[in-house]
């Protein structure tokens, strides 16, 4: 979401007040030097958070930041959120000032991207945005007996991340100049037997914008039908980042 002027944020956040959910940071973690795994408590009993979920802080003066849930406890009453602090934006320089103890408020939004319970195989393609909402992803699979798999776009800084949220993917490394040019690369040595095998899963792309277009042209070509395709880009190059 845009930056917008103060007095604008106020009125939003007061027509708001009466859907914010109130909660308090209970624990945090680096699972990488950029990306911090907060979890958050609150009066959750009446909410039923499914895979996709997003949630929309206000996190300055003027800003709203909207953020994937990478899980939900309904037991607990917690959620969390996997935070990417790259300080390219006002939403990385608040997350990282998140602190144990830490009053915040939220608005729930919708699951703008919603996993496939119909589906047996399900297909992972994205960046270090995406890691929060495929890591919910994983688990939701797992509970479910489904197999996932995938590819993502990471700095070598991150690849970490994978084993500390134990994602069962690969990782190729981002390319600025080049979008999915990696992973596509990555995808033509898959062996035909496991294509076979995974031609017909569905298949999220979430991330960097190029890079889902490129590569949801690359699974057109090779046959995959539209509708198994779901995608949401998280942000694109040349604007402001979160």
């Amino acid at each position: 979401m845009c930056q917008i002027p103060k007095w604008l944020a106020d009125t939003m956040t007061s027509v708001a007040n009466p859907w914010l959910r109130n909660a308090v940071v209970t624990h945090t973690s680096m699972v990488s030097d950029e990306l911090k795994l907060i979890t958050f408590k609150g009066d959750f009993d009446h909410e039923n958070f499914l895979p996709g979920k997003t949630v929309q802080f206000r996190v300055d003066e003027s800003n709203f930041r909207q953020y994937t849930l990478s899980a939900f406890n309904k037991k607990d009453s917690t959620c969390s959120v996997l935070f990417y602090l790259h300080g390219k934006g006002p939403g990385s320089e608040w997350a990282a000032n998140l602190r144990t103890g830490q009053p915040v408020k939220f608005r729930a939004g919708e699951a703008t991207l919603r996993y496939n319970d119909e589906a047996k195989h399900h297909f992972f393609f994205g960046d270090e945005t995406s890691l929060g909402l495929f890591n919910w992803y994983k688990t939701t699979a797992l509970a479910c007996s489904h197999e996932y798999f995938g590819v993502l776009e990471l700095h070598p800084q991150h690849e970490g991340a994978l084993s500390s949220l134990k994602i069962m993917v690969d990782n190729v490394h981002s390319l600025a100049d080049a979008p999915a040019v990696n992973a596509i690369d990555w995808m033509e040595d898959m062996h035909p037997d496991c294509w076979a095998a995974w031609k017909g899963a569905t298949f999220y792309l979430t991330g960097r914008g190029l890079s889902i277009n490129r590569f949801r042209k690359y699974l057109l070509g090779k046959g995959v039908d539209a509708v198994q395709i779901r995608t949401d880009a998280y942000w694109a190059d040349g604007k402001t980042g979160l």
